[in-house]
């Protein structure tokens, strides 16, 4: 009777250890106070712009992409979000991420219509879909989208250009002959 009452015992202490653990507060950046996650992200952008290594500190970008994206998740209204967010897509561009770069960037013409550099996010997904993903289809997709929602963008024309070049399957090699035929 007794081994029966310690085990009935212990089977409750470890299912209320259980449970305690299971709704205690989330640790690290996802418990983050606002200002600690902006401040973390500024901290970490000085030390990135800082690093005279030719190589990416990956732990450093891992960590302020993170942050990065609970900050738009959790504190969407902070008008830094969304750069912070821009920033975490061009650390995954330098890191050769490209489809992480091309969502991050997506979130942020999503979800942050009014920030500036938001008709810029979507551009450069179909820029880093054509010239890194080698993915034609997608770059155009994007492209045609950029122009439906921003016709009188400054990048607007070169969308354009660019949707004629890759419907033509003009290489780059080709686009370069052509302009020196131009200039001459």
């Amino acid at each position: 009777m007794k081994v029966l009452r310690r085990s009935v015992f212990c089977t409750i202490l470890g299912a209320t250890m259980l449970l305690s653990a299971c709704s205690s507060k989330p640790k690290g950046v996802e418990a983050a106070t606002e200002a600690q996650l902006i401040s973390t992200l500024g901290q970490l952008e000085s030390q990135l712009r800082e690093s005279s290594e030719t190589t990416l500190d990956t732990t450093k970008i891992n960590t302020f992409v993170q942050n990065a994206e609970t900050l738009a998740e959790r504190f969407p209204q902070d008008s830094l979000a969304p750069m912070y967010l821009f920033r975490a897509a061009e650390l995954r561009h330098a890191g050769g991420k490209w489809a992480e770069a091309i969502d991050l960037w997506g979130t942020v013409d999503v979800k942050f219509k009014n920030y500036q550099r938001s008709p810029e996010a979507l551009f450069m997904q179909g820029f880093v879909s054509e010239n890194d993903l080698q993915n034609r289809k997608q770059a155009i997709r994007y492209y045609e989208v950029f122009l439906a929602k921003y016709p009188q963008h400054p990048m607007a024309e070169d969308a354009e250009v660019l949707i004629e070049n890759l419907k033509k399957g003009i290489t780059d090699q080709e686009l370069i002959e052509q302009f020196e035929q131009q200039q001459q």
